[in-house]
């Protein structure tokens, strides 16, 4: 059975009961095992953290006279980059220290009860996030792998490549690193959950090939579709193009109308037009598109931070630095790599047909032996 490791940092003897009564009600609830570890002080929670590794902190402010030496252990935890799910249960919320740490919540004493902030950690817990994130989690296992039997061996050229530009080689060594790390995981051919498909919010502000951005006039997004080469950044800050290619996603209502309009146009003369197409169709419709069975269409599968559609190949334009700039926000999403070749190479696939005219096979003859 795998175990919860909590950290309870609370100098109120009423408080501590009431969150030890919580776990252990969940624990018998769900069959799980939850280990809870109380410190009454600032002294004591820094050697804690120092000594173990926890999957979630509960942390008061007042646990003196001051009234904000909460923010001591938040210190800890965000200057010694600890992965560990934080709530604050406090009666002086505005004291805390919010920012660059891994906040899941703030509540003033009273507004939360301990049993629903347990069951919340609990379920960041469950979904793994702690187990391979954390300070002793698989990444640190599988990196230190990496180092052992990969980089470490390498070190003369890298060496090399240091005294020439240590900064650059740098870069390129966390860049090789994580390329050893995405190998390991090339083997998982389990079906992947929509949310891998993005990353979001993006970590970099620059257009990148996959990133989609919002129409500052409408509802509308489009996904940026230049050759990666294009937009690779250069020593003065510009890149190698000067025209951004977009391509528009359409929702499933612009996706629909193309569908009617592609099937009235096919109508004999003289037919009432398709007024709509069945549920069946409709479901028949989406699952090809979705199975990338149309030459024109790749989707997006839509998530809590992304309502997902479309991406039209049919639809591209492109845009100047300054029209984008007037145009188009901030891109708000990127389409994570493994997902971005293929749309890539459906959309070069797309452009890149040449057809041949058709020969009249009435004039050719067929000889039977």
């Amino acid at each position: 059975m795998s175990e919860m490791n909590l950290l309870l940092v609370e100098d109120s003897v009423q408080d501590q009961q009431s969150c030890n009564n919580a776990v252990n009600d969940f624990k018998e609830d769900n069959q799980c095992q939850i280990n809870i570890k109380v410190c009454v002080g600032v002294e004591e929670a820094l050697k804690a953290l120092n000594e173990s590794y926890y999957d979630g902190a509960i942390i008061d402010m007042r646990l003196a006279e001051q009234g904000n030496e909460g923010n001591q252990v938040i210190e800890q935890i965000r200057d010694n980059f600890r992965r560990i799910p934080v709530v604050i249960m406090t009666g002086t919320p505005d004291a805390a220290e919010i920012e660059g740490f891994p906040l899941v919540g703030r509540y003033t004493k009273g507004e939360k009860q301990y049993s629903d902030i347990v069951s919340e950690l609990w379920g960041i817990y469950r979904t793994g996030l702690t187990r391979i994130m954390g300070g002793r989690g698989e990444i640190e296992q599988k990196l230190s792998q990496i180092f052992i039997k990969n980089l470490l061996p390498q070190r003369k050229n890298w060496i090399e490549y240091g005294k020439e530009n240590h900064e650059k080689s740098e870069k390129a060594f966390l860049r090789h690193a994580l390329n050893h790390l995405i190998q390991i995981l090339d083997g998982d051919v389990d079906k992947c959950y929509p949310e891998e498909m993005y990353i979001y919010p993006p970590v970099s502000m620059r257009i990148n090939t996959g990133c989609i951005v919002k129409s500052k006039n409408s509802d509308n997004f489009y996904v940026v579709m230049n050759p990666a080469c294009d937009l690779a950044e250069r020593d003065n800050g510009g890149c190698n193009t000067d025209r951004a290619l977009l391509a528009k996603i359409d929702s499933e209502a612009d996706f629909f109308t193309d569908e009617l309009a592609k099937k009235n146009s096919k109508k004999n003369k003289g037919e009432e037009p398709l007024k709509s197409l069945s549920n069946q169709n409709k479901e028949s419709t989406i699952k090809n598109a979705r199975q990338h069975k149309t030459f024109y269409y790749h989707w997006l599968p839509e998530t809590e931070f992304f309502a997902g559609g479309f991406i039209n190949f049919r639809k591209i334009a492109t845009h100047t630095q300054e029209n984008f700039d007037q145009t188009f926000e901030n891109p708000s999403i990127q389409v994570s790599a493994p997902f971005l070749k293929d749309i890539v190479a459906r959309f070069s696939s797309y452009y890149a047909r040449q057809g041949q005219p058709d020969i009249d096979h009435e004039k050719v003859s067929i000889k039977v032996d």
